[in-house]
């Protein structure tokens, strides 16, 4: 149960936390490839383009930063293209940079799944909530507007009446259901968005990163008695 609820709280972070850096990651690459884009012919582009990769290299780094709690594995930084040259020359290195025209894409068809993501999180959880907490508070509402809120046409289609008992239990029920949901959804949304980030972000990094051999127990053991034989 705590693992449940400690991966929830962490797609939970994650989906309302990835539009506030999907917002400005949109801005960034529309706007600076268009103008890059668009200028490219007079050669002002292109400085343009190469600043906009730049910045979308720190917006990709926090981007990346918040796989680990998602996917339950650190996600390293690419490595992203040197060059021994200075000035102009090292200024336009992006611009032959696989990773950094991978950002770029990364900001354009982030925003939308990133939308989504947070309204699915931020509707759920309030739904939630609100339904089961509603015997605390709709009373109130009730005595303000002097009416129900359309509840007990379900409670009386059930047979359980119209009382407030019957209407508030209906209420909690659905709060549950929600509640039992709630995990799956948002894991399902985070795992989505998390995997496209990844392998628009890392994939690089990661394929050409070599995996290292393991050992073996029986070559532990053996390499253990041969230290212990020159120890003595």
């Amino acid at each position: 149960m705590n693992t449940i609820i400690k991966q929830l709280g962490a797609d939970t972070g994650y989906l309302l936390s990835s539009l506030p850096i999907a917002l400005p990651a949109f801005a960034i690459t529309v706007t600076g490839f268009a103008a890059g884009i668009g200028t490219a012919v007079v050669w002002v582009g292109v400085p343009i383009l190469a600043a906009t990769l730049y910045a979308m290299r720190g917006l990709a780094a926090a981007g990346r930063a918040q796989l680990a709690a998602v996917l339950g594995e650190p996600v390293h930084a690419p490595h992203y293209r040197r060059t021994d040259a200075t000035g102009v020359r090292r200024f336009l290195a992006p611009l032959a940079d696989g990773q950094s025209w991978l950002n770029l894409l990364w900001g354009l068809i982030n925003l939308p799944i990133a939308i989504a993501g947070f309204a699915v999180a931020l509707s759920l959880w309030a739904a939630t909530l609100a339904s089961l907490a509603y015997p605390l508070y709709a009373w109130a509402i009730r005595r303000a507007t002097g009416d129900g809120d359309g509840l007990e046409h379900a409670t009386r289609w059930l047979g359980w009446g119209d009382s407030y008992t019957a209407v508030s239990a209906l209420a909690v029920l659905g709060g549950l259901v929600l509640a039992l949901l709630l995990p799956l959804i948002l894991r399902g949304f985070a795992l989505t968005q998390a995997g496209l980030a990844r392998g628009l972000l890392a994939s690089l990094t990661e394929h050409d990163t070599p995996h290292l051999p393991t050992r073996s127990p029986a070559a532990e053991a053996e390499i253990t008695r041969i230290h212990e034989r020159l120890s003595a």
